[in-house]
């Protein structure tokens, strides 16, 4: 793209998406490549089959290069140093995270051989479960939002609203059954599910529906559906021997903005609370920092450069693989500005939300 003359903006290309995938674009180009994902259903498609294939191809044989002594302080400084300008990426909407995860979740499962739906996956909690029970437990939660969404998907008899119920009944429905049924009864969930919210529009994700026993803004469960998928799908990958691939910037902005708005809730569920206390995140893999009052669900807001009881400077992507308890928060990597023990505090609770 790369026109910088006040001339109108250029068409985005398959070559910029491809670029855009490798997260080798353009900074300058970055908006203008989120904006149009968001506008094209057939885009978003396109680029994440090349981030998933470039994801599972980086698996391939290649000699390991230690990094320099001296990389993760040098990094953590220059963050510290300076703020990425605002719109570095934009966030995606709920309902394009949602697509984008549940697709590459199911170009995963169309792709796994024989030998490896039969393989155990490794998360505490999924204990004796395999990849295909997890393929079951992601359509058992797909459907669910699928029905309180108005639009129940023919052949799935399930009635039960919780996680686990719901999840106990769909594994005994598929026990001895083939997993491409499992696969066909995700991708038609989905489907639904998008048609719907596509329909409704963006105005409307405000809406509650009930969602595990209370009521939530659509495009909270959304997010917390695309949320799930892509952390099994990480399992899955795991399982059969395949690198974790992290959500596209826009995908990945979007999820730690939810996961930080959170983060009062997190803390809450651990018994501790801290009214009044601020805490900025800074996110070194997104360019984009927030602050959270942790007094407040939900209230967070783009980082000043006012005061801060802590500032937390890390990995988005490593905060959302605490929060759904795939990093244990001992041995999530971050640096801290100010108030020590809060951010302790604050890193500790990551998971406490997190369920199947």
């Amino acid at each position: 793209m790369d026109v910088n003359d006040g001339s109108p903006t250029p068409p985005v290309t398959p070559d910029d998406l491809a670029a855009y995938a490798l997260d080798a674009h353009d900074t300058d180009d970055a908006a203008a490549i989120a904006a149009h994902l968001d506008a094209s259903p057939d885009a978003v498609r396109t680029e994440q089959d090349l981030r998933s294939a470039a994801g599972e191809f980086a698996a391939a044989v290649v000699d390991e290069v230690a990094p320099a002594p001296d990389l993760r302080s040098r990094v953590v400084a220059e963050a510290r140093r300076r703020r990425a300008p605002a719109g570095v990426v934009a966030g995606a909407s709920p309902i394009v995270v949602h697509r984008v995860e549940v697709a590459r979740a199911l170009l995963l499962l169309r792709d796994l051989t024989v030998d490896d739906w039969t393989r155990p996956v490794d998360p505490p909690e999924l204990a004796g479960w395999t990849v295909h029970d997890v393929a079951v437990h992601l359509v058992a939660n797909e459907s669910l939002l699928a029905r309180q969404l108005g639009v129940p998907v023919p052949g799935i008899p399930e009635t039960a609203t919780d996680n686990v119920g719901r999840t106990a009944a769909a594994h005994a429905r598929h026990a001895g059954r083939p997993p491409t049924d499992a696969v066909a009864e995700l991708e038609a969930a989905a489907e639904a599910t998008d048609a719907e919210v596509e329909a409704r529009g963006e105005a409307r994700l405000d809406e509650p529906i009930d969602w595990w026993g209370g009521p939530a803004p659509t495009g909270v469960a959304l997010l917390v559906r695309a949320f799930e998928t892509w952390t099994h799908a990480d399992d899955i990958r795991r399982a059969v021997g395949a690198d974790t691939v992290a959500p596209p910037p826009a995908s990945l902005l979007t999820m730690a903005n939810a996961a930080c708005g959170f983060v009062p809730s997190m803390l809450a569920a651990r018994g501790a609370h801290h009214p009044g206390r601020l805490v900025r995140f800074r996110f070194t893999d997104l360019g984009a920092a927030w602050e959270v009052d942790l007094g407040v669900v939900g209230d967070i807001r783009p980082a000043g450069d006012g005061a801060v009881d802590a500032e937390i400077i890390t990995e988005a992507v490593a905060v959302c693989r605490g929060v759904s308890a795939r990093i244990d928060p001992a041995e999530l990597a971050y640096d801290v500005v100010g108030d020590e023990q809060l951010a302790r505090a604050v890193v500790d609770a990551l998971p406490a939300l997190a369920v199947l």
